[in-house]
């Protein structure tokens, strides 16, 4: 990589430029064959591949040791404010050993599901996928399927757009076994591919560069569905009353926190998502993951 930094002469940063590009010329000329036959055995190990490691977390406890030569950090008044600026005094150069910390492990890791199936109202998904050489089937029927879903249960969000997106991360997930209704038309992706690892990183949420990351599924985020608090209040009595396991649950958790015994709000916002007026989709990523080897019937 050529340090093309603005602190260079821009004539300097053409010509590395430019001489960086025609080793990687000269590169892959030379090696043509032995580039190409690399390609291919990645691709069929990618495509039999089945764990992915999907986040990452530096091992801050292996490090190697770095000759750093910088020069010294001083302040002086500023031309502009009259405020001590940083700037670094050329004539006091040293060499200094410094802690290099580059070594990364898996923080999450999944297992590849069978396929995923992309439900075709999704159409964004879908046209990237394609741009991208990712082979993309059809059910040819409308068809109930055992699955695996998750629900995205935490993330965060940063305060200021990047590249036009309010970029999502930690995004934490509650994986659920369900049989859905999928429909004519819906869109199934089958995980043995040699493109398999933009199909894990795009399609799974806590993925860092997820389409779910990147905001194309943040309408499952908002609920739809609430409730009046006055109105409510009867049904969720007359729940607890014939509903006993509910009420016990209620109980246990305002043992647990406190807080909710003290709050009517949070009691009925309790009563109400763990009973089936609780809108089912609610945070439910729209992409499920077949998990078994069903035979699906495709177009």
């Amino acid at each position: 990589m050529p340090e093309t930094h603005m602190l260079k002469d821009y004539d300097k940063r053409v010509d590395a430029t430019y001489r960086l590009l025609q080793i990687y010329i000269d590169i892959v000329v030379r090696d043509a064959k032995v580039i190409g036959e690399n390609k291919r055995k990645a691709d069929e190990e990618i495509a039999k591949q089945t764990t992915f490691p999907i986040e990452w977390k530096l091992n801050e406890n292996l490090a190697e040791d770095l000759e750093f030569k910088g020069y010294t950090a001083k302040k002086k008044p500023s031309e502009v404010s009259g405020l001590d600026r940083l700037y670094y005094d050329r004539n006091e150069p040293y060499t200094t050993t410094i802690k290099y910390w580059n070594t990364y492990q898996p923080a999450v890791t999944i297992t590849k599901p069978v396929a995923y199936i992309i439900p075709k109202a999704w159409d964004k998904i879908i046209d990237l996928l394609k741009l991208n050489n990712v082979k993309v089937q059809q059910l040819q029927k409308d068809t109930q399927i055992d699955i695996e879903s998750y629900y995205i249960t935490d993330y965060k969000t940063v305060n200021s757009p990047f590249e036009g997106h309010y970029l999502h991360s930690n995004v934490k997930v509650n994986p659920v076994k369900q049989t859905l209704q999928f429909y004519d038309g819906d869109y199934v992706v089958y995980t043995n591919q040699s493109v398999n690892r933009y199909i894990i990183e795009t399609l799974e949420p806590q993925a860092m560069d997820s389409f779910f990351n990147w905001n194309f599924f943040d309408a499952i985020l908002g609920m739809k569905e609430h409730f009046s608090a006055y109105v409510f209040e009867d049904t969720a009595a007359e729940l607890l009353k014939k509903n006993p396991e509910l009420k016990k649950k209620l109980e246990a958790q305002k043992a647990k926190d406190s807080s909710l015994s003290k709050n009517a709000a949070a009691q009925l916002d309790f009563v109400y998502k763990n009973s089936d007026y609780y809108e089912k989709t609610h945070s439910r990523y729209p992409i499920a993951r077949l998990v078994n080897d069903t035979k699906l019937i495709l177009k």
